[in-house]
């Protein structure tokens, strides 16, 4: 019998708690160790520092605002242990998270969050990507505190129609968005690089929730995928999808036949 795999959870809001939630409910080939939280949880195991639940885990989930991220890398990488980041914009914001990640014995696993398509797209990174954008539309109060809107002072509650209120690269769309584009941040690193990855965001007060589509061409292929997810309804800058493909991550590193 393989040994289980002792994992831990950093973030315990609204993706942190779809994944605590799950492995309570056991998924097969893991113990569920600790979180890491700075307010009191409903879980039955301990509530830990950084340093605690990577010394004591094998694997560390991440669930946290992105500015956080970098103090719990440097933790888990310091011993050793695999780190599954769904804050993929903090790769961008942050690049010394790759340096320890190259540095250590650990890992570095992004899931596939709330798009669809990496699959493919990984696919054509080997024939050979020469374009890839994505359009990100979000309810205006999904964008609410965003330093480009802040900085722009941009008053979203006048918006009646759709309107594209941002267009640049990866990098400069986590810079302005760091909370609500991680999902930019996923497919520049399963694609061509955040510096070729073109980003749109637009605001729609009439979305009916979080909507993703993305279109990456290369060679004789054109990749298109749209998706529309309800956004948390604890965190409206969320999707819930997004907790639930860390989930499926989690289960294809132990399953015995997995689609990958």
């Amino acid at each position: 019998m393989a040994k289980k795999i002792k994992i831990g959870v950093a973030g315990c809001g609204a993706l942190g708690s779809i994944v605590c939630n799950a492995l309570q409910d056991g998924i097969n080939g893991y113990i569920f160790i600790g979180v890491s939280d700075v307010n009191d949880t409903p879980y039955t195991v301990p509530n830990l520092s950084f340093d605690e639940l990577a010394t004591q885990c094998d694997m560390v989930v991440e669930c946290l605002p992105p500015a956080i991220v970098p103090t719990l890398a440097k933790a888990v990488f310091s011993h050793d242990k695999t780190l599954v980041m769904i804050s993929a914009c903090a790769m961008l914001l942050y690049p010394d998270i790759k340096d320890m990640a190259a540095q250590s014995n650990g890992r570095l696993l992004i899931p596939s969050g709330a798009i669809a398509g990496l699959d493919a797209i990984s696919a054509l990174k080997v024939a050979g990507i020469e374009s890839a954008t994505i359009a990100t539309t979000k309810l205006p109060k999904g964008l609410k505190g965003a330093p480009y809107i802040v900085e722009n002072n941009i008053d979203l509650e006048a918006l009646n129609d759709p309107k594209m209120i941002f267009r640049g690269n990866a990098y400069e769309a986590a810079k302005a968005f760091p909370a609500n584009v991680n999902v930019a941040a996923t497919l520049s690193i399963a694609g061509i690089g955040p510096e070729k990855t073109m980003v749109e965001v637009w605001a729609d007060p009439h979305a009916p929730g979080n909507k993703h589509e993305i279109i990456v061409t290369g060679g004789s292929s054109t990749i298109r995928t749209a998706v529309e997810n309800m956004p948390d309804p604890t965190n409206p800058k969320s999707s819930m999808l997004a907790g639930y493909s860390i989930v499926a991550a989690l289960k294809k590193q132990t399953e015995m036949i997995a689609v990958v």
